[in-house]
């Protein structure tokens, strides 16, 4: 789709469909997996997977080689072609500010998060992802007067948005300005 009809499409699920902010997690993931997937451009990428994702990953085993990368939270991440898996004793809404779940082995989902004073106490879980299987919160935004619809084709990294071939970081809350390489 275009970002034209990309937009109108967000637009109409915004009048539409709401996502059910307080449910149970369960419902959350549900309504809003529903609420963004029809507005979907591109797919996921150790580039931007981590920022205003949903996800549920199945849970896997921990790989045998280094991460590639380690957060500030200790949640370590190894990057494949295809997929990404990630190690953390934290899963659940708002990890930072992705939502996502741990499908266990045996079946059962952990929606469930916990505040950060007791992650330590917490034993790591391992989880796998496909990049494709990433949604992305969109949002609107404007830049230049142009109204923008984020996408996987155009978010590079935490609040950097690319229009017309120009990078664009956040400056403040709906303000944004050309990033110069």
């Amino acid at each position: 789709m275009t970002q034209a009809e990309l937009i109108e499409r967000f637009k109409e699920i915004e009048e539409t469909h709401q996502i059910a902010l307080y449910a149970k997690p369960s419902v959350y993931f549900k309504t809003a997996i529903e609420h963004y997937k029809d507005v979907q451009d591109g797919i996921a990428g150790p580039l931007n997977f981590f920022d205003n994702t949903i996800a549920i990953y199945k849970e896997t085993d921990r790989p045998n080689r280094e991460p590639d990368f380690i957060s500030d939270s200790g949640s370590m991440y190894w990057y494949y072609k295809d997929k990404v898996i990630r190690g953390s004793n934290h899963w659940g809404r708002r990890v930072d500010n992705c939502d996502w779940a741990l499908q266990l082995k045996d079946g059962h989902t952990q929606y469930g998060t916990m505040a950060h004073r007791y992650y330590r106490y917490l034993h790591y879980k391992y989880g796998e992802c496909k990049w494709k299987d990433f949604i992305l919160k969109a949002y609107l935004c404007e830049i230049n007067g142009q109204e923008v619809l984020t996408t996987f084709n155009n978010v590079e990294g935490r609040n950097c948005v690319i229009v017309d071939g120009r990078k664009y970081g956040k400056v403040i809350i709906e303000e944004w300005k050309e990033i110069k390489e």
